[in-house]
């Protein structure tokens, strides 16, 4: 059985050292993100790009915690 595979590069959202405040959580948050987009049928370059957001958000904030209206992202 034989799979084809296509290899997507999806750049990641820079973020300044000094506003890196703790990455516990960080990978679930992109699963998190990635899957939210998966199940809504959507393509792998737009689930990592909102597990990459979601991560992003994440790694910003103490703890694993997520803001209830987070901003700077735009549903594709």
């Amino acid at each position: 059985m034989w799979f084809w595979l296509q290899i997507v590069h999806v750049p990641v959202i820079t973020l300044e050292k000094e506003k890196l405040v703790d990455t516990n959580g960080a990978g679930d948050a992109f699963v998190g993100g990635f899957l939210s987009q998966l199940v809504a049928g959507k393509d792998v370059q737009e689930c990592c790009r909102a597990g990459n957001f979601a991560a992003h958000v994440v790694i910003q904030r103490s703890g694993c915690t997520f803001p209830e209206k987070p901003t700077g992202f735009t549903w594709a």
